[in-house]
């Protein structure tokens, strides 16, 4: 498995650092350097960007999933519905919340979960749903909206991977209770270090949250047991200039894939489908292949890089030990054969065209 192509992420940042080098002297001056204006402003264009009421900046990714699932307030010991094909990350959050993790099995198209999987779950434990919009490809939500709403239950949603997705022309993050986004530097739209955010409709859960964030309260008066996660004025301020260029970034992406999509004719690979009525954004284009140690050597032998995502499933990672006691076999099946192409917003039209080219010659 190749390691991220840092060179090609730099080409991305170059003019976003561009201006933080102009700017940054603005932090110097004020001498705040942790939720300061630049971090206001960052929540305040994102909320704007998403059209939701409530944005609040954390440390990272995980401690956005882990606030939202903390500000829901769900009973100790309840249940939580997630996909068994996501990132480690999304079931370590809902442990940390002291909540435990029901692992989902994905439809092998589009690789997320649906309303008739969820259901088959659904028991008097089961406190909330976690819908991760993987690889970028929003999940259906009218139906898990609605299935949440017969239940009772909390919708989380986990939108690591799909800043600016769209599901019937509403952006991701906006449909359950409580959504949580990731600025780790490989996303969409990522940062110069861990960061992540957290939206809301509900000013009950962003007033937990904004809280939650420090500790548990302000001023030295602490209401509830939070945590230490604080988002840095100058990760803020790179992330705000990059956030005007997000369409422009996430159609370059989009492009990429489409030319995957409309190029690649090799009947060994396994493309991926969108969700119907859907905006993907690509942040991943993952492909599946049967023999895939073969075609690994095919890409090394021409010079293609790739990742695997995810190469172990959750049902077998060592750290769950205790919370998972079945196999998944949707999800196995998906690890042993999933692989993802370069597919980032610093490629050109000329080099997707080569790998498509190299990848129609391959012989499975």
């Amino acid at each position: 498995m190749k390691v991220i192509n840092w060179e090609e992420l730099g080409k991305v940042n170059k003019p976003y650092f561009t201006y933080l080098k102009k700017h940054i002297s603005d932090i110097e001056k004020t001498g705040k350097y942790i939720l300061g204006k630049n971090v206001e402003k960052l929540e305040l264009g994102i909320a704007k960007y998403l059209n939701v009421k409530y944005c609040i900046a954390v440390g990272n990714g995980l401690d956005a999933l882990t606030i939202s699932l903390m500000a829901l307030d769900l009973p100790k010991g309840s249940e939580v519905i997630v996909p068994s094909n996501t990132f480690y990350a999304s079931v370590v959050a809902i442990v940390r919340a002291g909540l435990i993790p029901i692992l989902c099995e994905p439809d092998e198209d589009t690789y997320n979960i649906s309303a008739n999987s969820i259901s088959r779950l659904i028991n008097k434990k089961t406190s909330a749903i976690m819908v991760v919009h993987l690889y970028g490809n929003p999940c259906e939500m009218d139906e898990i909206c609605d299935l949440a709403k017969k239940h009772n239950l909390k919708l989380v949603e986990d939108c690591a991977q799909s800043f600016g997705a769209e599901y019937k022309h509403k952006k991701v993050g906006g449909f359950g209770n409580i959504s949580a986004y990731s600025f780790y530097p490989t996303k969409n739209l990522g940062g110069i270090g861990d960061g992540g955010i957290i939206c809301t409709n509900d000013l009950k859960l962003y007033n937990y949250c904004i809280k939650a964030r420090t500790y548990g309260g302000s001023n030295y008066q602490y209401d509830s047991i939070g945590i230490n996660s604080r988002m840095d004025e100058i990760n803020a301020m790179f992330l705000r200039s990059k956030l005007k260029d997000i369409e422009k970034l996430n159609n370059k992406k989009i492009r990429n894939a489409k030319m995957y999509l409309n190029g690649i004719k090799n009947h060994s690979i396994i493309l991926p489908k969108e969700t119907p009525d859907s905006r993907h954004v690509f942040h991943i284009f993952c492909i599946r292949v049967e023999n895939r140690a073969k075609f690994q050597k095919y890409l090394d032998k021409n010079s293609i890089k790739y990742l695997i995502h995810y190469p172990n499933p959750l049902y077998k990672q060592k750290g769950l030990k205790g919370f998972i006691h079945k196999e998944y076999p949707i999800s196995q099946k998906l690890s042993n054969t999933i692989l993802s192409l370069p597919c980032s917003a610093a490629h050109t039209k000329g080099e997707i065209r080569r790998i498509i080219n190299v990848i129609n010659k391959y012989e499975g």
